[in-house]
């Protein structure tokens, strides 16, 4: 390959689908070694790809963006005159900037149909081998070659970050292996109930650091009934955050960001899944983690779990007990 085969990877959001995205982007750099790669996210997601080996240039758009702040950022692009885009995401705000940049653009193509017959009429038309992963590759042309390859994920942090975040956690009395929890989500719908996480907490009696953001008001709760958690939602920035994870002993959590962002560290993770599932993007892929969910007529129900349960009570989440989530926990990390 030549080294002036520029190339450009974008995708936007979220945490978790950024994450994810680190699958195709080692496929795209086994396949170009020698050739720059830029990545475009958003400003507020940027400092998750901060150091990965794979990406030479990183650039960021603010989430609201003015029109002419996106077509001058287009037109930088422009100039670049990259010969590969891969636009991983997809959006209206994808398409604008890289529309007709280069000869050779490849654009995920979302399961819209597929999902609709799901969500709407429980018609599961999903081959068994789907996963985000999966769909990635199966739009960056054929560069992928070996089908049955699927690149992990992969986040890096620094000596120096995974130290720091150490001593922070040693100066608010976590000096031992801990648990790191992240129970919040993007909708209320994806979380397991405060109660159901301070009864397994207490089953575990291991130091809990809990991470979120502000708004994650179940992460106050669990602090309120578990002595041995120390509540840093809304206190951390992303790195930070992904920084006390990688020291952590296991993950349990929603499916969300963070969650994915810890098996892209390596780490073992317990996945506690309601109205999402693999299909809608859901799920872990490393061997050793455990998705903790009951087989329910009705779920998935949306693509992201954004709409409320038509039942009383949530019974895709409401039937997980804290039992199954404990025994997850101990059971030993799967070859």
């Amino acid at each position: 390959m030549k080294f002036d085969q520029k190339i450009l990877i974008v995708r936007f959001s979220s945490i978790g689908d950024i994450v994810q995205s680190t699958s195709p982007l080692k496929s795209i750099r086994n396949a170009f070694p020698d050739s720059p790669i830029t990545f475009l996210t958003l400003s507020s997601y940027a400092p998750l790809l901060e150091m990965h080996p794979d990406i030479d240039c990183l650039l960021s758009l603010k989430r609201r963006q003015s029109f002419k702040k996106l077509f001058e950022m287009r037109k930088y692009l422009q100039n670049k005159r990259f010969h590969f885009v891969y636009d991983l995401h997809n959006s209206i705000r994808s398409n604008i900037l890289t529309y007709g940049i280069s000869k050779n653009i490849f654009r995920l193509k979302k399961p819209r149909l597929k999902r609709s017959l799901l969500f709407l009429l429980h018609i599961n038309n999903f081959e068994n081998t789907f996963s985000s992963l999966r769909l990635f590759h199966d739009n960056i042309g054929s560069i992928w070659k070996n089908k049955d390859e699927i690149p992990s994920t992969y986040l890096k942090i620094s000596k120096y970050e995974k130290e720091k975040a150490k001593e922070i956690l040693i100066s608010k009395g976590v000096k031992k292996d801990f648990i790191a929890i992240v129970p919040g989500a993007a909708w209320n719908q994806k979380q397991w109930s405060s109660k159901n996480y301070i009864s397994a907490l207490n089953k575990l009696n291991l130091s809990a650091v809990i991470l979120g953001s502000k708004k994650d008001k179940i992460c106050d709760e669990i602090s309120l009934g578990y002595k041995k958690a120390i509540n840093l939602a809304g206190k951390t920035d992303l790195r930070l955050a992904v920084s006390i994870i990688s020291n952590a002993k296991k993950i349990i959590g929603s499916d969300t960001g963070l969650v994915h962002a810890a098996e892209a560290l390596g780490k073992t993770v317990v996945m506690i899944m309601g109205p999402t599932s693999k299909e809608t993007g859901g799920g872990t892929y490393k061997k050793k983690s455990t998705i903790v969910e009951k087989d329910i007529w009705c779920r998935p129900c949306s693509q992201n779990g954004k709409f409320p349960c038509y039942r009383s009570s949530q019974k895709c989440m409401d039937s997980i007990l804290p039992e199954d989530v404990v025994s997850a926990f101990l059971r030993p990390d799967k070859l």
